[in-house]
C-alpha cells in the first residue's frame, strides 16, 4: 500500500467541503484546460499573431494619412514705411484675432508586390503559431487525464482499503463468537493471527484516504476552483477506455499529414519562404504617391481687405500644395542583403528540419505504440488473474462457513490475494488509459 501512496501522490489532489462539481471526463479535461494561465497565455499570443495580419491588411490602403488642425489667437499686421518709403508689414500684438490651420498628408504605397508577400508571410506564421498551440494542447489533455485517471485510482484504492477493514474485522468477530462458542478446530491462535494483520489494513486505509484527499486537491487546482466547491468524478468507478485505437500504420499515414509538429513546419517553411522573397524584393526601389495640402487663415489687424479674401497670403495666411509620384531607394544595401540571408538560413535550417522530422514522429508514436500494447497485455493479464483469485476467495469462504477454525488461514491467504489482485488489476487499468492518451496524442489524432 505504500507503492500505492508513491503513485497516487505524484497526481496530487482533495475533496473539499461545500458545494460539488461533477463532471465526465472529457468536461473535465475541458475545463481545466480553459482554466490553464499557461494555455490561456499561449492563446493570447495566438491573438496577437491575428491581429498582425489585419494590422498589414490595413497598411495596404493610404498606411500614411495624417490630419492636423489648430485654432486659436494670433496678432494682426500693420503697415510701417521706412525712412527710404519702403512699406512693410509687422507684427501687430495691440490687434489679436481669431486663427484657423490645417494640414493634411497622405501616402499609398506602389509597391502591392511586397504587400502581397507581407500578407502572406504573416498568415503562414499565424498558421504556425496555431499549430504549436494545438500541439500544446494535445499534450495538455494528457496531463488532465492523468489527474481525472488519477482520482478514479485513489477512489478505487480507498475502497479496497475500506472493505479489507471491513472483511477481516467481520472474519476476526466470527472466530471469537466461534472460541466463545468453544466450536472444535477454532483455537486462539488462529485469532491473533487474523488479528496481527490489522496494522497493514489500518494503514492501507489511512494511506488511502490521504491520497484520496491530496488527488483531490490537484484536480480542484486544475479547474481552478474556490476553497468551498470540491470536485468529483461523474464516473463512478475506474474502468478500461472505450476509446479506438487505430492501427499503427494508420496513424502513421494520420500522422504524415494531420500531425500538429507536421503542419507546423510547413506553416514555417511557407513563411520563412515568404520573408525570403520579400527580403529580396525589399532590394528594389520603393515607389508611392504622396499628397500634401496646408491651409491656414486668420482674421487679425488691419485685413479689411485680406481678410475678405479667403486665400490671401501672408505671413500668416497659407495655402499650398503637392501630389505627385515619388521613389525612396535605402542606400544601405548590405543591410536589406543581411535580411535576405537571414530568412535564406532559416529557410534552409527548417528544410533539414522536416527532412528528418516524419522520421523522428514515426519512431515516437512506434515507441508509444509499443507501450500501448504492452499495457494492453497487462490488462488482460490482471483480468484474468482477478478471475482466478476471486474464484478462490468464493472457495475460501464457502469453507469458512463450514469449518471456521480450519479454514481462517485459508480465507485470510485468498481474502489478501485478491485484494493484492484488485490493487494491481486497478493500476493496470489506469497505466492502459494513459498509453491510450499518449499514444493518441504522440499521433496528434
Amino acid at each position: 500500500m505504500q507503492f500505492i501512496l508513491i503513485i497516487i501522490l505524484l497526481f496530487s489532489t482533495s475533496f473539499a467541503e461545500g458545494n460539488i462539481v461533477r463532471l465526465s471526463r472529457d468536461e473535465f479535461v475541458e475545463t481545466a484546460l480553459k482554466t490553464d494561465p499557461r494555455y490561456r497565455e499561449s492563446k493570447m499570443a495566438l491573438i496577437t499573431k491575428e491581429n498582425k495580419i489585419e494590422q498589414v491588411k490595413a497598411a495596404a490602403l493610404l498606411p500614411k494619412f495624417e490630419f492636423s488642425m489648430l485654432t486659436g489667437v494670433v496678432p494682426g499686421l500693420k503697415k510701417s514705411v521706412d525712412d527710404y518709403g519702403e512699406a512693410t508689414k509687422l507684427w501687430d500684438f495691440t490687434q489679436m484675432g481669431p486663427f484657423y490651420g490645417m494640414i493634411i498628408q497622405a501616402a499609398q504605397p506602389l509597391n502591392y508586390g511586397q504587400l502581397q508577400l507581407g500578407l502572406k508571410a504573416t498568415k503562414a506564421d499565424f498558421q504556425q503559431k496555431k499549430m504549436e498551440l494545438e500541439g500544446k494542447e494535445y499534450y495538455k489533455k494528457v496531463e488532465f487525464l492523468s489527474y481525472y485517471y488519477g482520482y478514479l485510482l485513489a477512489m478505487e484504492m480507498d475502497k479496497l482499503a475500506q472493505d479489507g477493514n471491513k472483511q477481516l474485522r467481520k472474519a476476526a468477530d466470527k472466530l471469537e463468537e466461534a472460541l466463545d462458542d468453544d466450536e472444535e478446530g477454532v483455537s486462539q491462535m488462529d485469532l491473533l493471527e487474523l488479528k496481527a494483520g490489522f496494522f497493514d489494513i489500518d494503514k492501507a486505509v489511512l494511506d488511502a484516504k490521504s491520497a484520496l484527499k491530496k488527488v483531490g486537491l490537484a484536480t480542484k487546482f486544475a479547474l481552478g476552483l474556490p476553497d468551498s466547491v470540491s470536485f468529483e468524478p461523474l464516473d463512478e468507478q475506474l474502468s478500461a477506455t472505450n476509446d479506438f485505437v487505430p492501427s499503427l500504420d494508420s496513424l502513421k499515414k494520420w500522422a504524415y499529414t494531420h500531425h500538429p509538429d507536421i503542419r507546423r513546419l510547413s506553416f514555417g517553411l511557407e513563411a520563412t519562404s515568404m520573408q525570403m522573397e520579400l527580403a529580396a524584393a525589399k532590394l528594389a526601389p520603393e515607389f508611392f504617391i504622396m499628397g500634401e495640402f496646408e491651409y491656414a487663415k486668420s482674421w487679425a489687424g488691419d485685413r479689411t481687405k485680406l481678410s475678405k479674401n479667403t486665400f490671401a497670403q501672408d505671413p500668416v495666411n497659407k495655402l499650398s500644395g503637392a501630389f505627385g509620384i515619388g521613389v525612396r531607394y535605402k542606400l544601405n544595401f548590405w543591410n536589406q542583403w543581411e535580411s535576405y540571408r537571414s530568412a535564406r538560413t532559416d529557410y534552409r535550417i527548417l528544410q533539414q528540419t522536416q527532412s528528418y522530422a516524419h522520421n523522428g514522429i514515426e519512431l515516437q508514436i512506434e515507441e508509444k505504440y509499443e507501450d500501448f500494447l504492452v499495457a494492453k497485455g497487462k490488462l488482460e493479464s490482471a483480468r484474468n488473474s482477478l478471475r482466478a483469485t476471486e474464484g478462490m476467495l468464493k472457495g475460501a469462504a464457502l469453507q469458512y462457513e463450514i469449518n471456521p477454525g480450519k479454514a481462517s488461514g485459508l480465507l485470510a491467504s485468498a481474502y489478501k490475494k485478491n485484494l493484492l489482485m484488485k490493487k494491481d488489476y486497478y493500476f493496470a487499468v489506469y497505466d492502459y488509459n494513459m498509453a491510450v492518451a499518449k499514444l493518441l496524442a504522440q499521433a496528434g489524432y
